[in-house]
């Protein structure tokens, strides 16, 4: 099968491999279409689990061919979508609800092959059906909304409460999308795409903001004593350091966007302590998959027009250039007929 392989840092290759043989209780997907995520860059650039050769992609949805002897709620033919991390169930985090931290963590596209291939295996626990109302491109967005769900309800948002996100990419509209359906009185964006804060608005955004150097005083006007839940979405340190300022307090600032391993931000831990602030990260999903596709089925949460791009995998260069060079990409796809 062909599939785009990373093969060490910064160099990537279409070329033809094995197509996978899966396990007693795999599935093995033909996929059909995969999202291109700033986690895969990072893997890329060897800033996150950078064993290579990888084949990456861990958003995906496509088709059942085959299933191993153990599988009995798949077979050849039915569609369906994934989430791409493998608990082993056994360890200390999982046997406490804390999955997403488990000693033995696996994940298609980062661990193990990925779905930038034209076919890829996942263990059946991980495989859920689509809705036969979303298209495969909708159903490859049910993981970066399971993310999304999980850090809202690591936020602990509360109904009436005021939201602040900074970047209006796909996270940060999916974002929009949950604090509005989790109650928020107030949704304000910032970015510095005036196309992203135009579809920000198409969303339901009470207020966008332009990233222009004043943003700060903007901000304030909306909410003179700041926002009890301020999200960065964008994961870039410099960014991040200037967001603590508009979190109210006893407020709530959700680090949700992946900075570079390594980089660093200045706080003043006693800011921290006199405003009674609380600061909290988001680490992937917890058995959050089926939430995501409900909120998708139900139509509560809409995706379509966050895919900004679709290209075949022999474009999968084109693909990169996209998302790493035009600032107004949301998400870029790579589809298989």
């Amino acid at each position: 099968m062909l599939a785009c392989v990373f093969e060490e840092k910064n160099i990537w290759k279409i070329k033809e491999v094995p197509r996978p043989e899966i396990h007693p209780d795999e599935v093995l997907i033909r996929v059909r279409a995969a999202g291109i995520c700033g986690t895969d860059i990072h893997i890329l650039k060897a800033e996150y689990f950078q064993d290579f050769p990888i084949v990456a992609g861990h958003e995906f949805s496509g088709e059942v061919v085959e299933v191993g002897a153990q599988v009995t709620q798949f077979r050849p033919g039915d569609r369906v979508t994934a989430d791409p991390n493998i608990f082993c169930d056994r360890c200390y985090y999982c046997k406490i609800n804390k999955n997403n931290h488990c000693l033995n963590l696996q994940a298609v596209g980062v661990t193990r092959g990925g779905a930038f291939a034209e076919y890829v295996a996942v263990p059946e626990k991980c495989v859920f059906p689509l809705p036969a109302n979303l298209s495969f491109e909708e159903g490859a967005l049910a993981e970066p909304l399971a993310c999304a769900v999980y850090g809202v309800r690591r936020s602990n948002v509360q109904p009436g409460e005021k939201v602040l996100i900074f970047g209006a990419g796909p996270i940060g509209l999916l974002l929009l999308s949950l604090f509005k359906v989790s109650g928020a009185s107030q949704v304000v964006m910032v970015d510095v795409s005036t196309k992203k804060l135009e579809l920000a608005r198409q969303f339901g955004a009470s207020a966008v903001v332009h990233a222009d150097g004043k943003e700060r005083e903007a901000l304030f006007d909306l909410a003179p004593r700041g926002f009890e839940v301020v999200v960065d979405a964008t994961g870039i340190p410099q960014v991040m350091e200037k967001e603590w300022e508009l979190v109210e307090p006893d407020g709530t600032f959700l680090v949700f966007g992946v900075a570079p391993r390594g980089s660093k931000v200045s706080v003043d831990p006693y800011e921290i302590f006199q405003r009674d602030l609380r600061i909290v990260g988001s680490f992937a999903v917890k058995k959050t998959m089926q939430y995501s596709l409900e909120l998708l089925g139900s139509g509560k949460v809409a995706v379509k027009n966050l895919i900004s791009a679709k290209y075949p995998l022999a474009r999968f260069g084109e693909a990169l250039t996209d998302v790493l060079e035009n600032p107004d990409h949301l998400k870029v796809q790579i589809v298989f007929e």
